[in-house]
């Protein structure tokens, strides 16, 4: 339950631009580990922040923010039942590809793209499709076609990964014939967007705690056909709750030695602030310089860390999302309403002022 409806909300009212191609993102090779505590060069590594509209609507100030920060990247999630209209049609309004296809390159910008048929605890295909398996035949098909036009849509967009999928175990639960189901869809999907771009990194995205606990030997299994493990990480208890900023060191560990030699690449990224959430923007601020330390650790093997999100969301946005995911209570609406490393008026928290010095420190 961690995923923004659109992260640009309103990107189609913001003017066009072309300009030069975005320059190419490309990961570290897989190298030595440092040990936590160091300073590590950023190197191949990719910073990326989900960037979300301040109160005032610029959005164009707000991503220059998080540029002027260090992020290379920032997150674009779109759905396939928002794109795919009618059986074979593809209206999309707006078309937030085409929107970001002429918006970012010309910022030097690249894209964590996220295309769901699974938008954590929902169900996002098609009207005609619901009632069918994932390994279906038409669904496959289906899929295949809407990533043709996808691609068709985004020339000239950089792309850090494509996830096909967003946090899949909150919707496929324990459910093996599920899971069997979506692996089949996956491994046929993740093929053909390797065809139509060949060299792009390729996944599904997960949970940090279904990946390392109940759900682990799905994941182990799909990932087997990916190029990178994609996942989000929010440190939190059952109630909301935050655990405790040190925790970070020992949960990147336990995620890297249960993929060894294999990139990850950690596209959510969060820690709320609020005091309901036994939080405080202190904590948040220790958060983001563990998330750091623990990073350097793995440097050889984490590839990329998106921090969720620029801004913080209006009370509106929060109730949209409690309606989206049919959940509600004190301590998840404040949990998505202190997300932001800043307030939802622009203004820095202490996390974003931590997140700047991290970065600096390590040449972003």
């Amino acid at each position: 339950m961690k995923r923004v409806l659109l992260i640009l909300l309103t990107l189609a009212l913001t003017a066009l631009a072309c300009g030069e191609q975005t320059a190419a993102v490309t990961p570290a090779p897989l190298d030595a580990p440092a040990a936590v505590g160091e300073v590590v060069p950023k190197g191949g590594r990719i910073l990326s922040i989900d960037v979300t509209d301040p109160a005032d609507g610029d959005y164009d100030a707000a991503l220059r923010a998080a540029l002027s920060a260090g992020a290379q990247a920032v997150g674009l999630s779109v759905f396939w039942d928002d794109i795919e209209t009618a059986p074979g049609e593809y209206q999309p309004n707006p078309n937030f590809l085409e929107i970001a296809n002429a918006y970012y390159p010309a910022r030097r910008t690249a894209i964590d793209l996220v295309l769901n048929p699974i938008d954590t605890n929902q169900l996002r295909t098609p009207a005609d499709l619901r009632d069918r398996p994932f390994d279906d035949p038409e669904v496959i098909a289906r899929f295949n076609k809407l990533l043709d036009y996808v691609f068709a849509q985004i020339p000239d967009l950089e792309l850090v990964s494509l996830s096909i999928g967003n946090e899949i175990d909150a919707y496929l639960g324990t459910d093996a014939d599920k899971w069997a189901q979506y692996q089949a869809f996956f491994e046929a999907a993740s093929a053909h967007a390797r065809e139509l771009r060949p060299g792009l990194v390729v996944g599904t995205k997960g949970m940090f705690d279904g990946i390392t606990g109940e759900s682990a030997a799905y994941f182990q299994a799909i990932n087997a056909h990916s190029d990178a493990v994609l996942a989000t990480y929010y440190p939190l208890n059952a109630d909301f709750t935050v655990r405790d900023p040190s925790v970070v060191t020992d949960d990147f560990a336990a995620l890297a030695a249960a993929y060894p030699g294999k990139p990850i690449y950690l596209l959510e990224a969060g820690y709320p602030s609020s005091p309901d959430c036994d939080s405080s923007e202190e904590k948040q601020a220790q958060f983001v310089h563990e998330v750091f330390r623990a990073w350097d650790a793995h440097a050889d093997q984490i590839i990329v860390i998106s921090f969720t999100w620029l801004n913080d969301i209006p009370p509106a946005s929060v109730n949209e999302l409690e309606s989206y995911y049919g959940f509600s209570n004190r301590g998840f609406a404040a949990y998505l309403g202190t997300l932001g490393l800043r307030a939802y008026d622009g203004t820095d928290k202490a996390a974003f002022i931590q997140l700047k010095d991290e970065a600096k420190a390590r040449g972003w």
